[in-house]
């Protein structure tokens, strides 16, 4: 098999940690990563340098601006990071002939209705953050229409921060977790994430198929963040980790600064047809994302 060369932005994310992960079982792929201190979203001239480093064939950008709630009072800098940075990015990938697979996430729906959304549904976000990744979404697709923009929803692992580490450090802290009932989403491991990645980019590169523009990554499961948290904390119990009781409330009742939106499922049909894909089951994916976020953190 040809070798695959892939540069990815956004070093220390748990997708781009997965994508590290997964690559070493690939001997025919070529892997080189950059956090912000060397492809910096915002500097146009260590993005270039950083590419023309890696010598790739495909560019994964999954570096973002991520403080949902933040980005409410800070929307300069999400849209610094998550629009701006995307399309000097899409520039310099077009311009010098290189591949480019953008991230992207379901908080650019706004959540109505209980179907998943497909790639053809209407975008219209609920917060600054959305509306700064689907800024992103559309500089990239006017800047380079052949790339792909990955959607994700929900992701968890053992790596890096993330809804299971979180619930596992708020039951070391507190008997009782207040998490809302009515946010339903698919939660969906990263190792699965980056091997969709990798099959993408290697279609791209190949030109198997023609495949561009937004396409959703997620699992087929549907629970609430509720459900979820219950069988973190269960499984954490397993494991001899902590335990704490959820309380199941309204997204309402929190009040927070950025809306989410409630139905945050993604259908996967298209990417799962396209690249052939299989999904963990949910069961398997939270024991190996419970153990490993508790070796990590034991004290």
């Amino acid at each position: 098999m040809i070798p695959l060369r892939v540069a990815c932005i956004g070093r220390h994310g748990q997708t781009a940690q997965a994508i590290a992960a997964a690559v070493a079982g690939y001997p025919s792929i070529e892997l080189l990563q950059a956090g912000r201190d060397g492809a910096d979203l915002t500097d146009p001239t260590a993005l270039e340098a950083f590419l023309h480093q890696s010598r790739a064939h495909v560019v994964i950008n999954a570096g973002a601006y991520n403080f949902v709630d933040k980005a409410e009072s800070d929307e300069a800098t999400a849209f610094a990071v998550n629009a701006d940075g995307p399309r000097t990015l899409a520039r310099l990938c077009r311009r010098h002939g290189l591949q480019l697979i953008h991230m992207s996430t379901d908080c650019v729906f706004d959540g109505a209705g209980r179907e998943p959304h497909t790639e053809d549904n209407q975008p219209r976000p609920l917060s600054a953050y959305g509306r700064s990744k689907l800024a992103g979404e559309l500089a990239v697709a006017e800047e380079y229409p052949e790339a792909s923009t990955a959607r994700v929803c929900w992701v968890f692992s053992e790596y890096a921060d993330n809804f299971v580490s979180k619930v596992i450090e708020w039951a070391r802290a507190r008997p009782v977790l207040q998490i809302v009932s009515d946010q339903i989403g698919p939660p969906t491991y990263a190792p699965d994430i980056a091997i969709a990645l990798l099959r993408l980019a290697r279609t791209k590169v190949e030109g198997v198929h023609d495949i561009r523009g937004p396409l959703h990554l997620a699992s087929p499961d549907a629970m609430s963040r509720s459900d979820m948290a219950q069988a973190i904390v269960s499984e954490s119990q397993r494991q001899g980790g902590p335990f704490a009781r959820i309380e199941p409330v309204t997204t309402a009742s929190f009040n927070a600064p950025a809306k989410r939106p409630l139905n945050a499922r993604l259908s996967n049909a298209k990417a799962t047809r396209r690249l052939g894909l299989d999904w963990t089951p949910f069961n398997d994916a939270l024991q190996r994302s419970v153990a490993g976020v508790l070796r990590r953190t034991a004290s």
